[in-house]
């Protein structure tokens, strides 16, 4: 009888690789499903790729070429109006196809500092303000932390709000409160799910809840929130209310624009890595099966499928800021937002300061021209593209303070 053939087996260098090659199998095919799963079918296929980027690992150079390079035609891109007295159209535009109007009357709003202590070997006084808006539907109330330099007097503060809760960003690298206190500035955060949960399903549980808008957003409720926040600080001795600055990272800094927008009592608008054109195609399509439909208001979502159609863009929530100071951060090779087509946009709202109100601004150029963390700056718009991807840390505040310091005034 013939002796049983053995069976050849693979080398071990061959199975390491059929291993390692599908973990990586199923931790892209996971990921994608997770990023579907999460904003539905509003990404291209090449805003899909870029999605993986927030896992937070180093992806190869050919990877990020591929999702960064390509058409940025932005098909249907509106002009903006480089004339002032059009920019309240151009707001109510935004208003109405975007974020919704954010409340500026009907309401009541009242102050109460529930807590006051040292901070920071007593460099600094902490306060935890209690904000109650309030009209005949009822009231609402949040808080706010606020960090003051000891014994200021007329002091520059920038505010935002953060996605931990005011607690937990003390100990949050985004939030260096310790070095801003050290530069001489104040500064104020808000958490922003207090505001509105951050959910398709309760949104309108918080301040919304108070209003019968329906164009409402949680943008609307979380810019609100941050205006509130200052309507507290321009009361203050301690503040100069000629030199507020807004801030946020990613979907934050988002809401620190609009604050900006609908609020010109912010004299430097700031964002960290808040994303680009919607016409790019890494920033993805207009869609009603996502999960940030909460985001926009209704009439936004009508325009699924018609993506060229809508009357306004990224560029236009930047030129809102005109008149005043913008300083944009952008993450270097920050895939899911965009950084080619975040200074596109800076590049085509700049027209409005340079044109409209006689300001310097940047100098032309793309991306793919500009030095890693070295801030350009004119007395209209600051930019600094950030090593490390999505992020906002130190680097950032730097650049927003050193701004401050020499253009606003």
């Amino acid at each position: 009888m013939e002796k049983q053939r053995k069976k050849k087996r693979l080398p071990w260098w061959a199975v390491v690789l059929i291993v390692l090659v599908s973990i990586v199998v199923v931790f892209v095919a996971f990921s994608l499903i997770t990023i579907r799963a999460f904003v539905g079918d509003s990404l291209s296929w090449q805003g899909t790729m870029a999605m993986v980027s927030y896992g937070g690992f180093e992806l190869p150079d050919w990877y990020k070429s591929l999702v960064l390079n390509g058409d940025r035609s932005y098909p249907g891109l509106p002009a903006l109006s480089t004339d002032p007295q059009k920019r309240g159209e151009m707001l109510a535009l935004y208003e109405d196809f975007m974020y919704g109007h954010t409340p500026t009357e009907g309401f009541d709003t009242a102050f109460i500092v529930k807590e006051t202590a040292d901070a920071f070997d007593g460099k600094a006084e902490k306060r935890i303000v209690t904000i109650t808006v309030s009209n005949e539907k009822g009231s609402f109330s949040a808080d706010m932390l606020l960090l003051l330099p000891k014994g200021a007097s007329g002091v520059p503060v920038f505010i935002g709000e953060n996605f931990s809760g005011n607690d937990a960003a003390l100990e949050n690298s985004e939030w260096p409160f310790e070095a801003i206190i050290d530069r001489g500035y104040a500064v104020a955060t808000l958490g922003y799910g207090d505001w509105a949960p951050d959910d398709t399903a309760t949104y309108r549980d918080g301040v919304l809840r108070l209003f019968d808008d329906p164009s409402l957003s949680a943008f609307s409720a979380w810019a609100f929130g941050l205006s509130r926040g200052i309507d507290y600080l321009v009361t203050l001795p301690e503040i100069d209310a000629n030199r507020i600055a807004s801030v946020g990272h990613s979907r934050l800094a988002r809401v620190s624009l609009w604050a900006g927008a609908c609020d010109e009592r912010i004299a430097l608008v700031t964002g960290s890595c808040g994303g680009g054109l919607l016409r790019s195609p890494v920033m993805g399509r207009i869609t009603t099966d996502g999960t940030s439909n909460h985001w926009y208001t209704p009439a936004y979502l009508t325009f699924e499928n018609r993506d060229s159609e809508l009357p306004v863009d990224m560029h236009t929530l930047y030129a809102l800021a005109a008149g005043r100071h913008l300083f944009v951060s952008i993450g270097e090779n920050d895939l899911a937002s965009d950084p080619v087509s975040m200074y596109d946009a800076l590049q085509l709202a700049k027209a409005v300061w340079r044109d409209g109100y006689g300001m310097d601004v940047i100098p032309d150029g793309s991306y793919f021209d500009v030095p890693f963390d070295t801030p350009i700056t004119s007395d209209a718009i600051g930019v600094n593209v950030h090593s490390g991807g999505h992020k906002f840390d130190m680097s950032d505040w730097t650049a927003y303070m050193d701004y401050m310091e020499q253009y606003v005034k």
